[in-house]
């Protein structure tokens, strides 16, 4: 079943339009990554789905579970099942683990239970009084998806989520979106420069250009055609 249906979609901000007919979709239990290189749109996209007060959405369609998202609050998008974690992490950073965790819970219709939610991260589980102001680059990006997966979303949206991490701390990250995705049935929607991350974990891929979708493909056909990986992602 369709869960997610991005239909036409153009957005952009005063500097000028960046998205221009963007085309995609994500099914229940899906786990999809958007790819392409620096400008191409990526965050733009992410930020429409999720009602972000920037980008301004000029036209198009966004459906979640046949509800019509176009112009609907982001609080109103979250309550649908529908949790985002945007780039560089944005921990609350004088919070603790728990308490970060806690926002979430509180904020949610249907929340996890919290012991629940750090069964997923034992590192977390050990550090539940620790300011995210003192924690590392990983840890933030474990505690911001913790804080995301206590919403009990039907669909997660992450934003790079493994930017600027050492490759070991790039595994677990890996580890941890494939047990959600598979454990709990959460689709997931991954924006990433990281194109063998990406590869590693997500089922197929879009690939976004100067603000337009011109490939779908499947895992075995990313990796298997060079020529589209040096032509649209430079790797």
């Amino acid at each position: 079943m369709t869960l997610l249906t991005v239909e036409d979609l153009e957005a952009g901000y005063e500097t000028g339009q960046v998205l221009f007919g963007v085309d995609l979709d994500v099914d229940d239990g899906e786990l999809v990554s958007l790819l392409g290189r620096n400008g191409a749109g990526k965050t733009t996209t992410l930020r429409s789905i999720a009602g972000a007060a920037e980008p301004t959405v000029l036209g198009g369609d966004i459906t979640f579970d046949d509800k019509r998202l176009t112009g609907t609050a982001p609080y109103s998008i979250a309550k649908e099942g529908l949790s985002f974690v945007p780039e560089a992490r944005r921990c609350f950073p004088r919070l603790t683990v728990t308490e970060n965790i806690r926002l979430a819970v509180n904020h949610a219709e249907d929340p996890k239970d919290i012991e629940t939610v750090l069964d997923f991260f034992p590192e977390l589980s050990e550090m539940r009084e620790k300011q995210a102001r003192n924690m590392s680059g990983g840890e933030q990006q474990m505690l911001a998806i913790a804080r995301a997966l206590a919403a009990n979303p039907r669909l997660m949206l992450l934003d790079e989520p493994f930017e600027g991490l050492a490759p070991y701390i790039v595994r677990r990250i890996e580890d941890i979106i494939a047990e959600i995705n598979s454990e709990q049935g959460i689709a997931v929607l991954l924006v990433e420069q990281n194109v063998a991350a990406a590869v590693a974990v997500a089922d197929r891929h879009y690939i976004l250009d100067e603000g337009r979708i011109v490939e779908s493909v499947s895992t075995a056909k990313l990796r298997e055609n060079e020529e589209m990986r040096q032509r649209y992602l430079g790797v």
